[in-house]
């Protein structure tokens, strides 16, 4: 209801500053619009199409509203990120939306922006993920060599550190009772309980050989719902974001943990191919670091995508599955909304759980040679 009472308030004045923006015309008037939802999971989008009368003739135009809450930090930032024009111009192969105006609106900011359509679609090859890698490794590196870190007070810091904070606070480190029923022993096999708590608790020195890694200005939220392939205006490919809700200062190796994850969590990539993504996503990533002139130890990284892989998905992806209900009702939604058998759900969650455990093993191994 709020939403609606927003979208109604949008007239052909509000329209016509972001519209002229984006057909790069002084005087372009709108002339009618509509507006659609995005899909469900992005409840405060909409795609605004419509017309418009320029240098006396009518153009199609389109538009992306986003709006987000003022109270809300996370909205602040996006808003903050997009208003500021630090988005406008960035390293190597990644770009931003093109952002064409941030209002601020009663208790709510609307971000106007490009519409960004994925060229490839989805599922992505693993020739696409190891591309955005390398896009993410050139724009983090070129932070490592010498372009300066953002000092606005908006950017985010300390972002894995604030994620291992809200994990204690749910009072999750204690070792969860798991039903003894079958389909609960089908999603946690053998000691992979164990085996994540006893990373928790060591999480401390993880997070502290974290804080000595270098820093680089990251997405930090480059899951594959967040990032698209577009062909720039010199005919490159690009990687273009969206959503800079979480930009920030983060550790090295940080900024491809999502694009893994959230690929195998989603269904987005087949999770018995788990490693070879990883694989292909880590060379990319390095190459493109490389390619923006770092010089530095790859194990650097590693443990840096490793360790915050680890730390910022290992309970969530355990408490996922601990909340579906294992009665009858309970088994029968987790079907509906996931369009799979029960046992495929809680299969497919123990596939992706013993692929963060296996960050974690690696993470540990590498202290060595990293401490």
């Amino acid at each position: 209801m709020y939403i609606e009472a927003e979208l109604q308030a949008i007239d052909r004045a509000t329209l016509n500053p972001p519209v002229r923006k984006a057909l790069d015309s002084e005087t372009a008037t709108v002339t009618d619009w509509q507006v659609a939802p995005l899909p469900a999971e992005r409840r405060n989008v909409f795609r605004f199409t419509g017309h418009a009368r320029t240098a006396g003739k009518t153009v199609a135009w389109s538009l992306v509203l986003k709006v987000v809450g003022r109270e809300r930090t996370s909205g602040r930032r996006e808003a903050q990120a997009n208003a500021s024009g630090l988005l406008r111009d960035l390293p190597g192969g990644l770009a931003a939306a093109r952002c064409y105006g941030v209002e601020a609106h009663g208790d709510t900011f609307r971000i106007w922006q490009e519409e960004v359509v994925d060229e490839v679609g989805q599922p992505w090859p693993l020739d696409r993920y190891s591309l955005a890698a390398r896009h993410l490794g050139q724009f983090n590196g070129a932070y490592l060599v010498g372009r300066p870190l953002p000092a606005e007070p908006w950017v985010l810091r300390e972002w894995i550190r604030s994620e291992v904070a809200e994990e204690e606070a749910l009072d999750v480190a204690r070792p969860p009772r798991l039903p003894d029923h079958p389909l609960s022993r089908r999603a946690f096999p053998g000691r992979s309980v164990d085996d994540l708590l006893r990373f928790w608790a060591d999480r401390e020195l993880f997070l502290a050989v974290l804080d000595r890694l270098p820093k680089t200005f990251g997405h930090l939220d480059a899951a594959t719902s967040n990032v698209f392939v577009r062909r720039g205006s010199s005919g490159e490919t690009q990687t273009v974001a969206i959503d800079w809700s979480h930009a920030g200062i983060a550790e090295i190796g940080h900024d491809i943990a999502p694009l893994v994850f959230f690929s195998l969590l989603d269904h987005r990539f087949d999770s018995a191919q788990a490693d070879a993504l990883d694989e292909r996503v880590f060379a990319g990533y390095v190459r493109g670091l490389q390619e923006a002139g770092w010089q530095g130890d790859p194990r650097t990284a590693r443990f840096g995508y490793a360790a915050s892989l680890a730390l910022r998905y290992g309970l969530s992806c355990l408490r996922r599955p601990l909340s579906y209900g294992l009665d009858k009702s309970g088994q029968s939604w987790v079907e509906q909304v996931r369009g799979r058998p029960i046992g495929d759900v809680l299969d497919h969650f123990a596939a992706v759980h013993r692929f963060v455990l296996d960050r974690a093993d690696e993470a540990r191994e590498l202290l060595a040679v990293i401490h």
